[in-house]
């Protein structure tokens, strides 16, 4: 009749069980943070790229409607509606002739690469 009785096994968990969890937490932690960063360094790619595609369609507009390229970044922000997160991106303008096309680089600035751009250590 013993064989319907459950008797209470106490299950102990060994130092070797305890490191492999450990382990394997750790692992899938830096599994994670690895695809945070890959997908905020895409996210920072796309977004340079839209930032230099907004800025030459706007020099194209300008150049449609009066006939002229814009003179500086300051008048396709005031006259364009061009904006962009200076702190993110750097933008260099240079004007070349009255009816030849500036030259347009976007630069990224900041925390490059580095995972979770909204974190910083210390103060600013």
């Amino acid at each position: 009749m013993k064989r319907f009785v459950r008797t209470q096994q106490k299950k102990e968990f060994t130092t070797g069980a305890v490191i492999i969890t450990v382990l394997c937490f750790f692992v899938v932690l830096a599994g994670f943070l690895y695809a945070v960063g890959e997908v905020e360094q895409g996210s920072r790619q796309r977004q340079e790229e839209a930032l230099q595609n907004a800025v030459n369609r706007d020099i194209t507009i300008c150049y449609a409607q009066e006939g002229r390229y814009p003179e500086d970044l300051k008048y396709l922000e005031d006259n364009y509606g061009l904006t962009w997160d200076k702190k993110e991106f750097s933008v260099k303008y240079q004007v070349v002739g009255a009816n030849i096309r500036p030259y347009v680089t976007v630069i990224p600035l900041g925390n490059s690469g580095t995972g979770f751009s909204g974190f910083h250590w210390g103060t600013e």
